[in-house]
């Protein structure tokens, strides 16, 4: 019996997403670095944000306290004098420093890393027993063989898949690495290239400063800067794509503060607007207000330990003049490809079902200007639903994706 596209969407997004997510998301909260006060500016204050009910719960540390102790990892000593480590030589003897914009959660540690603005040292809160710990002999200047400036000052971090943790300076030329098991070790593995089809560089160090950094669950980062941009980077290469600009933010709206939520969406915050943390749809890059039962308050960075789905993750698509994809719906297990003036050069299309299961891959070699492939759904996957279209490039670079529906 043939069914409707109703039913279609009904079962698509009810049963598929959810087992999927259930599997891969287990964080509905998010650790955050806000501001003490609403409106406040200094970012010290460490708080845990439930992303179901929206709600805040009690603060967990106070970094204005000059009462709470920071220990060295290695000694598990209380530090008693501090060196001068830092920039401005402030306050480094608090847990925030005057203020923290990068922070990281390893679930397997049960740790929460981080970085003061102004202090050139990794530290972290074990969150087990709320002690913050100073790993000693480290530090990003020493890593690079750099002077540790306020250029150079580390405001976004995350820890990937791999186990590692990541963070990239504001000017896109180190990329650092650390392991957070045993004695964390402090890694510089370079400078990050700009892919050539990019119209906007990561090497800017204003208009691409500042933000947060998300993971994939491939360990690609995502680099979402303070100017709503994002960059998708690959480690191995240290490639970075730009893939667009947030829509749907306030004109005001800074990104400082990333995660993922449980639904596999970017939930992001900002350091100067407090009427709204937004939910971003990384199929779309669109972003939509969340509805907070509680206080909201000016965040400098977030982290938990979800990750984007790199199969439903698509980038928005810069060629969708160059590509279009016809009928859509599918009715008859055939459908079209049609490149229009697209750079000529090998590319593959790929088609995949809702839990990302290959339906169709086939490669391409684009000659004219305008060409026409027909791609034949095989009677092996006759189940109709929702499908996801991508095509890349010789670089398996996403040039164009769509989401397909298969009816019959």
């Amino acid at each position: 019996m043939k069914l409707s596209l109703r039913f279609i969407l009904i079962t698509f997004f009810a049963f598929p997403f959810s087992v999927c997510f259930a599997q891969n998301q287990s964080d509905n909260f998010i650790y955050a670095i806000t501001s003490i006060k609403k409106e406040g500016t200094e970012w010290m204050t460490l708080r845990k944000l439930n992303t179901q009910t929206g709600e805040f719960g009690t603060t967990l540390l106070d970094g204005s306290d000059a009462n709470l102790p920071l220990f060295d990892a290695f000694t598990q000593k209380r530090i008693e004098h501090f060196v001068n480590d830092t920039i401005l030589k402030n306050k480094p003897q608090l847990i925030f420093g005057s203020g923290t914009a990068a922070l990281a959660f390893d679930k397997q540690s049960n740790r929460l890393f981080y970085t003061p603005l102004l202090v050139d040292e990794l530290r972290y809160v074990d969150l087990n027993t709320m002690k913050t710990y100073v790993v000693p002999e480290q530090s990003f200047s020493k890593a690079s063989n750099i002077e540790f400036q306020v250029g150079n000052a580390i405001s976004r971090m995350v820890i990937a898949p791999d186990g590692y943790g990541y963070t990239i300076t504001n000017d896109g030329n180190h990329l650092f690495r650390f392991n957070t098991s045993g004695n964390p070790v402090i890694t510089d593995l370079g400078a990050i290239e700009d892919l050539a089809s990019n119209n906007e560089t990561i090497h800017n160090p204003c208009g691409n400063a500042g933000g947060d950094i998300v993971a994939d669950d491939n360990s690609n980062l995502y680099l979402i800067s303070a100017s709503n941009k994002i960059f998708k980077i690959d480690v191995n290469s240290k490639r970075a794509q730009f893939l667009g600009i947030i829509s749907g933010l306030p004109q005001n709206f800074t990104t400082n503060a990333a995660a993922v939520d449980d639904k596999g969406n970017l939930f992001i915050g900002s350091s100067t607007y407090t009427n709204s943390y937004f939910i971003v749809d990384p199929k779309t890059w669109n972003a939509s207000p969340f509805i907070m039962m509680g206080q909201i308050f000016n965040s400098a960075d977030f982290a938990n330990s979800n990750t984007l789905f790199s199969k439903y993750s698509f980038v928005k698509a810069n060629n969708s003049n160059k590509i279009k994809v016809y009928p859509n719906p599918i009715m008859n297990d055939q459908f079209n490809v049609q490149f229009n003036n697209l750079k000529a050069g090998n590319y593959m299309i790929e088609l995949s079902d809702a839990v990302g299961n290959g339906v169709i891959q086939k490669k391409v070699r684009v000659t004219q200007s305008l060409q026409i492939e027909l791609i034949n759904i095989t009677s092996n996957y006759n189940a109709q639903g929702f499908y996801f279209l991508r095509v890349s490039d010789e670089n398996n670079i996403t040039v164009f994706t769509q989401t397909m529906v298969i009816e019959r």
